[in-house]
């Protein structure tokens, strides 16, 4: 009788383990939010370069960088393949030294859109754990409250790597992605399949 019950959970789990939930033309509507983001990374360089080109005249110091909101549509165009385009703002600050003195605030907001792809090598209706490449344009705009005028908000070409991400839930469910870009290293959200 053991032995019968549990062949039956087996057959059952096996089912519901490569049920696909993936299948070509399912939609996908998801927010979320990131932290340690690619932006960060630029904004980092930028200030390392600044502070070389003046001599150490022109420093910046207590950078707070915001968490990235995003909203995500993905497309299935194939059993566990999706497409999808992105959208993420972003917000940071920092204080700006010439020649040791305090002399102002720069306040950066980031609007970045993707395009990517990802592979879900485990799709149940359940369960999805999948991994993923995107390339984007980001776009920034800096105001600054010190004397002189704001400098020029400027552009330049973002991505995202995902190297795991995990979606649990049926219809409605959470997710968490970990990788690299301009989503964050770690970013979590909810998702809505259709």
């Amino acid at each position: 009788m053991k032995k019968q019950l549990l062949l039956s959970i087996f057959i059952v789990f096996g089912f519901a383990i490569t049920g696909q939930a993936q299948e070509k033309g399912t939609s996908d509507i998801s927010f979320s939010v990131g932290a340690a983001t690619s932006t960060d990374l630029a904004n980092l360089f930028t200030d390392v370069l600044t502070g070389g080109f003046t001599g150490g005249q022109i420093t910046t110091q207590n950078m707070n960088a915001g968490p990235t909101f995003g909203l995500t549509y993905r497309y299935a165009v194939a059993k566990r393949w999706m497409v999808y385009a992105d959208g993420f703002y972003q917000k940071m600050s920092q204080d700006v030294y010439v020649s040791g003195a305090k002399n102002g605030e720069l306040d950066y907001s980031y609007i970045t859109v993707g395009l990517g792809t990802d592979y879900r090598y485990i799709s149940s209706s359940f369960f999805q754990m999948y991994s993923g490449i995107a390339v984007a344009y980001t776009s920034e705009s800096v105001d600054y409250s010190g004397p002189g005028s704001s400098p020029n908000g400027d552009g330049f070409v973002n991505y995202q790597l995902n190297a795991l991400g995990f979606r649990v839930g049926k219809s409605l469910a959470g997710f968490a992605e970990f990788g690299f870009g301009y989503k964050g290293i770690a970013s979590a959200g909810i998702s809505y399949q259709f």
